[in-house]
């Protein structure tokens, strides 16, 4: 038997277009002090996200989006980068095709802020929302389920798809070493919803881009021999 091994099921797959608890009523107020509006302070908050694509309209189209780019990632890209950013974002899926993988939660986020503020200029940005049921088997399974990692969560998905998968296709090599450093981008954000059954079985709820875990689709329950960065022998 396997020293890792648990039983998987997917308890829910659904497309979202934004991720709880990013634009922030502290965060709108930053984006708003950033684009110099005036005021900030006095807006009550359940109006910032108004005011937020109100400011941002004060601009031409790609002009706003090089703001938010600005703000969001800041110098991480140069300016040549953003304005090349600006124009591609109305178009592509930019948080899934961009060719630095560290970047894509944050350009999914910017996305997100000029669709909400020119909603005929840019498509509604989307991601996966998955909530996995993950079930220890093995006594050593166990440290796994009480410390998730984005390492340990990306090997559970793969093993829910087919080889043809597009993970396996680009991190195969990753998938089957002892660190998967790829794997912190690959993951955006996850979170657990408790330990039940003596720490051998864990919920989590998982956000992070189509493209990763399209082949999931219609795949309700699978068997994993998944392990965290640093296990192999």
């Amino acid at each position: 038997m396997a020293k890792y091994k648990y039983t998987i099921q997917l308890l829910e797959l659904k497309e979202i277009h934004e991720i709880p608890q990013v634009w922030t009523e502290d965060e709108l107020r930053k984006l708003l002090q950033f684009v110099e509006y005036d005021d900030v302070q006095e807006i009550p908050a359940n109006e910032l996200k108004d005011m937020a694509c109100l400011a941002l309209t004060d601009f031409e189209v790609e002009e706003a989006a090089v703001k938010v780019l600005e703000f969001r990632i800041g110098d991480r890209l140069n300016k040549g980068q953003r304005q090349n950013l600006a124009i591609e974002l109305q178009d592509d899926k930019i948080w899934e095709e961009y060719s630095d993988l560290s970047l894509h939660e944050e350009l999914f986020h910017v996305s997100c802020m000029l669709y909400w503020a020119f909603p005929k200029n840019f498509k509604e940005p989307d991601i996966a929302r998955l909530k996995l049921s993950i079930k220890s088997l093995t006594p050593e399974s166990g440290k796994n389920i009480a410390n998730l990692t984005a390492a340990f969560i990306t090997r559970v998905l793969n093993d829910g798809m087919d080889k043809h998968n597009l993970l396996n296709r680009l991190f195969d090599e990753s998938l089957e070493a002892n660190t998967f450093v790829e794997a912190e981008d690959i993951i955006w954000q996850f979170k657990t919803e408790g330990t039940q059954d003596n720490a051998k079985e864990q919920t989590v709820v998982i956000y992070t881009s189509w493209n990763w875990v399209e082949d999931l689709k219609g795949i309700s329950e699978w068997e994993s021999t998944a392990y965290a960065d640093g296990q192999l022998d």
